[in-house]
Parts: C-alpha cells; sequence; structure tokens
C-alpha cells in the first residue's frame, strides 16, 4: 500500500528512525545510526529472480557488488547502481528495496557498488572504483549473463556526482562504455556558500579541503560537458539542491548533449528511497528506468 510522503515520513519515525548527523558524533556512530535508518526503508524487498554477490579486486583494495536479476535470461542489459548517503554511509543493503524494484521495472540486471566511503576515502577513489566495475563487467559478461558493450549509470544525490565523474572521465580517455545515465538530484555544483553546513561538510571529506575544487572532474559543473552520453535527470520540487539539477540540464543541452528532467511535484532530496511506500517516488523510479531501456535501445547495433 502506498502512502503519502508526509505519512511516509511519520511511520519511519513511529519506527524511531532518524538520519543521523555526522557533524555531531563520531563518525562510525553515525554510520551506525544511519544503517538503522536504512533498515527501515528496506523491509519489504520487492522479489527478484536471483541476487548474487562478489568481491573483486580494486584500485584501492576490494570492492563488493551485488547483482540483481529480474530473470534468468541471458545476454540481458546492465545498469550500474551508485547509491548516494552523501559518500560517507550506505551500503550494499542501504538501497535494496530501490535496486530490486529498478531490476524489474527495467528488465535490466542491476549492479550496486559499495564504494569506499570518505573520510577515509576521498575523490578519485570512489570514481576509479565504478571505472573498475565497469571494466570488470565487461570482462566478465559471459559468466554473469549480461552484455559487454554497453551500460547505464543509475546514480543518485551523491552517487549521481560520481556517476558525472565516471563519465566524464571515460569521455577524456575515449572510453565509450557508457549508454546513458539516470540521474536523481545531483549534488553537482560542489561546496557553494550558500549550501547548508551538512553539505559543506559532505564536500570536504570528499575532496579532502575546504572550498571549491579546481577539478572539474570532481565537480562535473565544473566542466564545459561536452560530447556526453544521453542523460535524463530527476529532481524534487522542494529539493535545497534543485538548482544543481537545473543547471546540469542547461550545461548539457547548451552543448548540444541529448538530455531531459522531470520535477516531481512536492518531494524533497532523496525521495526515491521511499519507492517502496510512496507512489510518486515508485512512480519516479518507474520512469527512469523506462529512460534506462531507452538509452540501451539507441545504442543496439
Amino acid at each position: 500500500m502506498f502512502l503519502t510522503y508526509a505519512e511516509a515520513a511519520n511511520a519511519q519515525k513511529m519506527l524511531g528512525a532518524n538520519p543521523a548527523d555526522p557533524l555531531t558524533m563520531p563518525i562510525d556512530e553515525a554510520r551506525s545510526q544511519q544503517d538503522q535508518y536504512f533498515q527501515t526503508l528496506n523491509l519489504d524487498l520487492p522479489d527478484i529472480k536471483k541476487s548474487e554477490d562478489f568481491v573483486i579486486e580494486g584500485p584501492s583494495g576490494n570492492i563488493s557488488l551485488r547483482m540483481s536479476y529480474p530473470s534468468l535470461e541471458r545476454d540481458l542489459n546492465c545498469i550500474v547502481f551508485i547509491r548516494g548517503a552523501g559518500f560517507w554511509a550506505g551500503g550494499l543493503d542501504s538501497h535494496s528495496t530501490t535496486t530490486r524494484a529498478l531490476a524489474n521495472l527495467s528488465t535490466c540486471v542491476v549492479c550496486a557498488i559499495d564504494y569506499k566511503k570518505t573520510p577515509e576515502h576521498r575523490f578519485p577513489t570512489q570514481r576509479d572504483e565504478v571505472i573498475a566495475v565497469l571494466k570488470w563487467l565487461q570482462g566478465e559478461h559471459q559468466r554473469l549473463g549480461i552484455k559487454s558493450n554497453q551500460f547505464v549509470l543509475f546514480g543518485e544525490s551523491a552517487g549521481a556526482t560520481i556517476a558525472l565523474s565516471v563519465a566524464l572521465k571515460l569521455r577524456d580517455d575515449k572510453s565509450p562504455l557508457i549508454a546513458g545515465l539516470s540521474l536523481f538530484y545531483t549534488n553537482a555544483a560542489g561546496p557553494k556558500p550558500t549550501l547548508r553546513a551538512y553539505s559543506q561538510w559532505v564536500w570536504e571529506q570528499y575532496l579532502g579541503h575546504p572550498g571549491l575544487s579546481k577539478d572539474s572532474n570532481a565537480v562535473p559543473l565544473l566542466d564545459p560537458l561536452n560530447d556526453m552520453p544521453p542523460v535524463w535527470i530527476g529532481v524534487g520540487e522542494d529539493d535545497p539542491l534543485k538548482e544543481d539539477s537545473i543547471q546540469l540540464c542547461e550545461k548539457l543541452s547548451n552543448n548540444s548533449s541529448l538530455v531531459s528532467m522531470k520535477v516531481y511535484p512536492q518531494l524533497p532530496h532523496a525521495f526515491l528511497m521511499y519507492s517502496g511506500t510512496l507512489l510518486p517516488a515508485f512512480e519516479a523510479l518507474k520512469e527512469a528506468s523506462m529512460q534506462c531501456q531507452n538509452f540501451f535501445s539507441q545504442r543496439q547495433p
């Protein structure tokens, strides 16, 4: 049964789950509380045909992956899911509702990546881990039952920022691995002075220093954003970072990239995590899944 956003948020509070504040508690304690918060969003997981975990070697140590299969057919398209949670929290379990529903709605295999967290690991660790996973998927595609010539990056919040950095790096390296990007409420403009303290902290942990980085790969809106793959953007009307998504759409469009954006009425940042209980969030995930299918069909030989 789907709820309104207020009802869904209140149901979480009734379970005693509140997001953690890493500015007021030790990072390990904050992660533990955030994990409890995530658990309440993943109580009734969608059924899928198969889930399989892998650990692969990466540029900064081992990387954990989870593959969610909507069917047992072979030669399926593959979506690479990059979670949000401010770069510092979350894992393979934190977004299970989203990844499983995404697999079913898109009829694609979804590969979720447990990239290394800040502040222990900073940019470009997360970007390089995603690229390592893409190359592993390509090399192991027959064993995994997926296609090898194209992947869609699906990122939300911090994960959308990482996805953009990956696409920029692959563009510069002339590596055509990406069929498209499906992004929710990206945080792509860096630590602007107008951001709240939490967002400033998130960027400082990611970049390793206060203030704006000059690296246009770390802060994607600093890049010209030319020659990018097709991009679809979803963002809530009440998202305090909505302007980042608007600027991203405008900049891509000005550089002749294929881009579209949908603003969802009366929804805040991170609303996609409520897709199991909130109908507008589920419908947004469904629309993003259709866009992923479109990206793949456009790249078919």
